[in-house]
């Protein structure tokens, strides 16, 4: 199979450079979160404590998913591909989503009670019942960003990422920092939680305020096609993202030192995550502007993959070799046992790399359905695997369900890509990523045999994967993997 060549250097640029922008926004959110997390760790010296309160997050983080209806994919969508009505979407993606997040918090007060039954801690009832209230600022938070990418601003979306992550995380630091007692600190965690959050959204409003259409009559009859086209990837994106929180609160069941350990490493995980996550937001509004162009969204959806693989492929494989430093080091010796959560978590964000992306590509092309399936048979192998694996004497057992859901959505999403249209290069967007890998193996090894201290390992063996990575695409090395065959440039897309 040949490989393609980008005689369109102008496509290749905007993709990296907004995937870049819109990283670095999610890098600084996964590193105030690693942060915060890490200052809590120093300030709860207890890991019972500490599980109870990512217990907390965790019940608030499964609600969330459940938010938005799919609607604010549609609406990115909508904005992308310039079709008629965008301003009327928006205000019907803004009333829905603010009314189905009201729900679900009324929902999640009524059974805040039960579930502070499961885990014997009554403090965790009046918690939930006060955090509830971010469900309802962060559905107006995600219908803004919606807009800022439907209108592909991703250098003020990356901006606005971080704004109610950083001051959400920063409330709850201060709240437990300044907590009286550990016996309301769950209480202390919510407060500071929901005014973080809403200074959070103050501040995303004031930021998108000149792109917000202005109130008008609206037509509800166009709520139906929104639905249409959003539910499927609503239901997708349930599936995917239960699987973690489910995870954290599922162990607590049994261990809630487990749950702390087990968040930690998903900590570590978000930052693989959030690679394919910013190649998520770029190449929705990115592909759907050239739906109706095969050879482009071939060539778009191949570039995807390769870029979003040569950073997945070493990184995946060095946290994992590396797993026990990168524990010590952020989270501290006490919770130095999160490394052993770190192995599957990685291995399984890593394979999940495709299923996500895959689905968004699909969604791309208007096949939202790619999105749901693979993820949906990932959710159900967690949702029943995870429970029956669960066990007291060894808690990690019940994450490598986790994994192997995401092996087999990955067949199912290449079933898809193939059924739906999606025409990828597979050599040259999975082959090619996997010659810096090799180099960084090697480098790895041998920078060990020599005993070289760890920092120096890793900033070699990252180095000169990023130069094999710079050979590779300036096809300086030999062709090991077949003739180049170059593409003519297109004039829609130079």
């Amino acid at each position: 199979m040949a490989i393609i060549t980008d005689p369109r250097r102008g496509v290749g640029r905007y993709l990296l450079s907004n995937v870049i922008i819109v990283f670095l926004g999610l890098l600084v959110n996964q590193i105030i979160q690693t942060v915060g997390a890490a200052a809590l760790t120093r300030i709860i010296s207890n890991p019972r404590i500490y599980g109870e309160l990512n217990v907390l997050l965790q019940i608030l983080g499964l609600i969330g998913i459940f938010l938005s209806l799919g609607l604010n994919s549609a609406l990115t969508y909508v904005l992308a591909t310039k079709r008629s009505g965008g301003d009327n979407a928006y205000w019907l993606t803004l009333i829905m989503g603010v009314g189905f997040g009201t729900l679900l918090a009324v929902l999640l007060s009524i059974f805040s009670g039960l579930l502070a039954g499961f885990y014997h801690l009554p403090v965790l009832a009046p918690a939930i019942l006060i955090m509830s209230l971010v469900l309802i600022f962060n559905s107006v938070t995600n219908v803004i960003m919606s807009v800022l990418s439907g209108y592909k601003l991703f250098r003020a979306q990356s901006l606005a990422l971080t704004l109610p992550v950083f001051s959400s995380t920063l409330g709850m630091v201060l709240a437990v920092a300044l907590s009286p007692s550990s016996h309301h600190l769950l209480w202390f965690v919510a407060i500071g939680q929901v005014a973080g959050t809403l200074v959070g959204l103050l501040a995303v409003a004031h930021l998108a305020r000149k792109h917000l259409p202005r109130p008008m009559k609206l037509d509800w009859p166009m709520l139906r096609p929104l639905l249409r086209y959003g539910i499927p990837m609503w239901a997708g994106n349930i599936a995917k993202s239960f699987q973690q929180p489910f995870l954290v609160i599922v162990m607590g069941l049994v261990s809630l030192s487990a749950a702390g350990y087990l968040s930690n490493g998903l900590k570590i995980g978000g930052f693989l995550n959030n690679i394919t996550w910013a190649f998520n937001i770029v190449v929705l509004p990115w592909l759907s502007e050239v739906q109706s162009r095969v050879d482009l969204v071939r060539h778009r959806a191949t570039m995807a993959f390769r870029y979003n693989n040569y950073l997945v492929y070493p990184l995946a494989t060095l946290v994992i070799l590396e797993r026990h430093f990168i524990a010590v080091a952020v989270f501290g010796p006490r919770f130095a046992y999160t490394d052993v959560y770190i192995l599957p978590v990685a291995a399984a964000i890593g394979c999940s790399s495709f299923s996500r992306l895959g689905g968004t590509l699909l969604a791309g092309i208007g096949q939202p359905r790619g999105n749901f399936w693979p993820m949906a048979s990932a959710g159900i192998i967690t949702l029943v695997g995870v429970p029956l694996f669960l066990s007291h004497k060894d808690p990690v057992l019940a994450v490598y369900p986790y994994l192997a859901g995401w092996v087999v959505a990955t067949a199912i999403t290449m079933v898809f890509a193939v059924k739906d249209g999606l025409h990828l290069n597979y050599l040259d967007a999975f082959g090619r990523p996997a010659i810096p890998l090799a180099v960084m193996l090697a480098t790895f090894e041998v920078a060990h045999l020599f005993g070289l201290p760890i920092l120096v390992v890793l900033a070699t063996s990252v180095g000169l994967a990023a130069i094999a990575t710079w050979a590779v695409e300036r096809q300086k090395l030999p062709h090991v993997l077949g003739p180049r065959k170059p593409i003519s440039p297109s004039p829609s897309d130079g």
